[in-house]
């Protein structure tokens, strides 16, 4: 059979169904690793080829037509025999060829991801393993389109979404422990030393070391000190590694994840500082296709994941830290089993 010449390509299909998806031709392209510009010219060309319009464009963002949607309707048939496609292929290869695609946040995927995979020691063998990072949209997005089989998600990923998050596609997650919030400084800083809580007023006349505008981590920390436009004398960075160097090296201080400076504390390289107020806590969760479910290596994974728990041990305003096991943490009400998660948009 030769195919028509109008016949959309599979890559045009898949971005009109992140447009769909996201709401935006730009967010689209980004996913895709393309300009904006060059997503339209290829939604436009397809509209062409196919004789019919796809996007009610707005200032506000992109959505399907009702042509569209029905167009979307078969791309997702094609997109899931496509991928079934692909899986057959992967599934013919040699078992020697064993290969495994991870995906977190940001600071899952810099600093517990290579710790859990160490873990693992030599059981991968000569597995391939690939470890991808975005927001939570882009994780659940490589979820969806099966470009990943396991995902890490923590709340910090929802930092300035703004609504509820609609998935149409069935997954699967299951709690994998908690990460809290914390006051670090350096050996250098008075505080390292201190033995009671520190108030937030005094905290926010110090000189900091702060994430950049926009990240899950400025907004608590710019609404933890009731500063909303930002501190004055602050050094801001865009990376978590830049501001520990940082802080371990001058008398600055700043707020982090736990699971981002666990071997620092361990060291003593940097100190956790208790504060006048409980710094909040935020689930971690693995996450995976329901329909595809998971690689064998995956499941280990999860596994080594789930039985490490709380990063580091837990501190309060006022309190001496206390090991992790000690504390009572709040889980589903069946943490060994994984928790179904399905949501649609009608």
């Amino acid at each position: 059979m030769v195919l028509p010449s109008k016949m959309p390509q599979l890559a045009d299909l898949d971005l009109l169904l992140s447009v769909e998806s996201y709401g935006s031709v730009g967010k689209a392209a980004q996913a895709h690793s393309l300009s904006q510009p060059a997503a339209s010219i290829r939604i436009s060309a397809m509209e062409r080829r196919l004789g019919l319009r796809l996007l009610e464009r707005s200032p506000a963002g992109s959505k399907l037509t009702e042509d569209g949607e029905m167009l979307a309707k078969y791309a997702r048939n094609v997109m899931h025999a496509a991928r079934e496609l692909l899986e057959f292929g992967s599934g013919a290869r040699s078992s020697e060829e064993k290969r495994l695609r991870v995906a977190g946040s940001p600071a899952i995927s810099e600093h517990l991801i290579p710790e859990w995979l160490n873990r693992l020691g030599s059981s991968f063998g000569e597995a391939r393993v690939e470890v991808r990072t975005g927001n939570v949209d882009t994780l659940h997005q490589l979820i969806r389109e099966s470009h990943v089989d396991l995902a890490f998600i923590d709340g910090w990923c929802h930092a300035g979404s703004q609504g509820p998050h609609h998935f149409r596609d069935e997954m699967v997650t299951r709690f994998i422990c908690e990460d809290r919030l914390a006051v670090v400084v350096g050996s250098r800083h008075p505080w390292a030393v201190r033995s009671t809580p520190v108030p937030v007023r005094e905290l926010a006349a110090e000189p900091l070391v702060l994430r950049e505008r926009g990240s899950g981590l400025r907004e608590f920390t710019d609404e933890l000190l009731g500063i909303g436009g930002g501190p004055g004398g602050y050094v801001e960075f865009p990376s978590t590694s830049a501001i520990k160097q940082t802080v371990a090296n001058s008398r600055r201080v700043t707020v982090l994840n736990l699971s981002a400076v666990q071997s620092e504390l361990a060291e003593g390289r940097l100190h956790r500082v208790a504060v006048d107020r409980e710094m909040p806590a935020k689930p971690l969760y693995a996450a995976w296709s329901e329909r595809r479910g998971l690689p064998e290596c995956a499941v280990e994974l999860v596994e080594i994941a789930a039985s490490k728990g709380t990063p580091v041990p837990v501190i309060g305003p006022g309190r001496k830290p206390r090991e992790a096991g000690s504390r009572k943490r709040a889980r589903p009400r069946n943490p060994n089993l994984a928790m179904d998660v399905r949501e649609s948009i009608a």
